[in-house]
């Protein structure tokens, strides 16, 4: 499968601009929110400027704030007595690629009438919706129990509380697919006794407070391949027509994917290897299969690698992949492989 590539946002709705009904009633978002749902007992809400009740935007009843962007956004209880917890989980676009990065990121505003803020915000992904019969928080053991996969519990890093009540915070963080992934959940999965909480409000010391957070403007985009240092990989859909070495159309996503890897990676060079099936004499193959690597290195180059990064060599039929002398075997063997090394200390 192809993904999506890089930039298209994988969550449905994840400005919460569509929504079935305009809220009327609290607890709506599994009635009101197009794709968006509760997966456990927790009572979620959704936001809309078109209501004219206690759920309407800016003014509702956990205070005042205008959406990160659009007319909507949802609020859910991060911290409350008793250990409850509300959650939020949504369908993706598509299932995540085994072994590619991506990059989740959210946008979160404490309300006004919160006693306190939480500094712990985390992930899961499953790979069908989760439906748990609990108020209280998802913990890693609750998840161990559920019917489908689940990633383990991935938490937002920090650098501090999220107690603004004005401005919208920016979360997110960067991580790589197991390949079943398919609905995203979101929410603190951890215990009051577990959670870090700063009251802002005066409460007493049996008191367990409330932190009730606004959350807009979800998304997840592609970043591309996860690649290993010193291993082989064949690029894909890089494979030849027969006596030709230009490159076919599907075949430049697939370099764009290397080369933003290692433009995020500045400490790896690249090293692309050219291969040709066995028609033609030696001395053809050993020219076109170094064609086929330096149009690939010139590709590369073109993008605004640094050409001191890449070298390129061609080795002809010398390096089949399958020996079969069929034609797919022979389509199979024209291709270009590529391995990421690490830039050797010349001053040790």
């Amino acid at each position: 499968m192809v993904s999506s590539g890089f930039g298209q946002n994988l969550v449905h709705n994840g400005g919460f601009e569509d929504f079935v009904s305009c809220p009327v009633k609290m607890s709506n978002l599994n009635k009101d929110a197009e794709y968006w749902s509760a997966p456990t007992m927790g009572t979620t809400d959704y936001f809309n400027e078109c209501s004219r009740t206690k759920l309407g935007v800016p003014i509702n009843f956990k205070g005042k704030q205008e959406p990160y962007e659009g007319a909507g956004y949802a609020g859910l209880y991060l911290y409350a007595p008793q250990d409850y917890r509300e959650y939020i989980q949504v369908p993706l676009k598509e299932t995540l690629e085994k072994g590619s990065r991506y990059r989740l990121t959210l946008f979160l505003s404490l309300s006004e009438k919160s006693d306190g803020a939480v500094m712990d915000m985390g992930a899961v992904f499953s790979e069908k919706p989760l439906s748990a019969h609990t108020k209280r928080e998802l913990s890693q053991r609750e998840l161990l129990a559920v019917t489908t996969r689940t990633t383990p519990i991935k938490q937002f890093p920090v650098s501090g509380y999220y107690q603004d009540k004005q401005n919208w915070m920016e979360l997110s963080f960067d991580m790589v697919a197991k390949g079943f992934e398919k609905n995203l959940i979101l929410g603190n999965f951890k215990s009051n006794a577990g959670t870090n909480y700063l009251s802002v409000k005066k409460t007493s010391k049996r008191e367990e407070g409330y932190s009730y957070y606004y959350l807009d403007d979800i998304s997840l985009t592609y970043l591309g391949p996860e690649y290993k240092t010193n291993e082989v990989y064949v690029l894909d859909h890089v494979n030849f027509n027969f006596d030709r070495f230009d490159l076919q159309p599907k075949a430049e996503q697939s370099l764009r994917d290397v080369y933003e890897y290692l433009k995020q990676n500045p400490d790896l060079k690249v090293f692309i290897s050219g291969h040709t099936d066995d028609l033609g004499s030696d001395e053809y193959n050993n020219v076109l299969s170094r064609e086929r690597a330096s149009t690939v290195a010139q590709y590369l180059i073109g993008l605004g690698l640094d050409k001191n990064r890449i070298t390129s060599k061609g080795f002809g039929d010398s390096k089949p992949l399958d020996t079969t002398l069929t034609d797919e075997a022979r389509r199979k063997n024209r291709r270009v492989e590529f391995v990421m090394t690490k830039f050797e200390d010349e001053n040790p």
